[in-house]
């Protein structure tokens, strides 16, 4: 991860902890002080909720913004090679119970490709006779792959990619906070929440 986009991820987590802290306490602010500058007796204090949600907004765009230019590339290859590692298992296995032992491995469509290939999975079976040169010879096979049939290993990789990478500390926690705090904090009845400043 790129230090420009680990810094937006903790900037967005400290606004989310703030606004959390503020809802569940339900704080009343009567004091900020920025940069060293203490503000007190506001003549409106919500003018803080709107600050604070100012920049709550400012960091879940920075945070996306950065997720997009320098990570999503690396988040998408961790996808695509755990679906492709997992689900490519299932197929030579049921390439396999097709064709029994006799199937080439390096010629199995992959996940993806199936997909492109209307739930087709290609694959190529040696056969017991041998060309003029002395190689076994082979044969093109196809299997139509019902999608229930890799829906197991797809539900795996869903759950390991959540929850047993760093998918989830990286990736997914800072937006499901966020949403979080802009559901329970920020549409709730409290005087901080986001629906309340907006009607005053």
């Amino acid at each position: 991860m790129t230090d420009s986009f680990l810094r937006q991820r903790r900037n967005l987590f400290i606004v989310n902890g703030i606004l959390l802290f503020s809802y569940y306490a339900k704080v009343n602010i009567a004091k900020l002080t920025l940069a060293g500058i203490s503000f007190s007796g506001f003549g409106k204090p919500e003018a803080i909720y709107y600050f604070l949600w100012i920049v709550f907004v400012y960091f879940l765009y920075r945070f996306t913004l950065f997720f997009i230019e320098d990570e999503l590339s690396n988040f998408s290859l961790k996808w695509t090679s755990l679906m492709s590692s997992k689900v490519d298992s299932e197929l030579k296995t049921l390439a396999e119970q097709h064709s029994g032992q006799s199937l080439n491995e390096n010629t199995i469509s992959g996940y993806y490709m199936l997909k492109k290939n209307d739930w087709v999975l290609r694959y190529q079976k040696e056969l017991d006779e041998r060309n003029p040169l002395g190689h076994r010879m082979s044969t093109d096979e196809e299997l139509a792959v019902s999608r229930l049939q890799v829906l197991l290993p797809q539900l795996k990789v869903v759950f390991r990619f959540c929850f047993l990478t760093s998918a989830l500390t990286n990736y997914l926690l800072p937006l499901a906070l966020s949403l979080y705090v802009f559901i329970a904090a920020g549409l709730s009845s409290w005087e901080g929440a986001f629906v309340n400043i907006l009607s005053n």
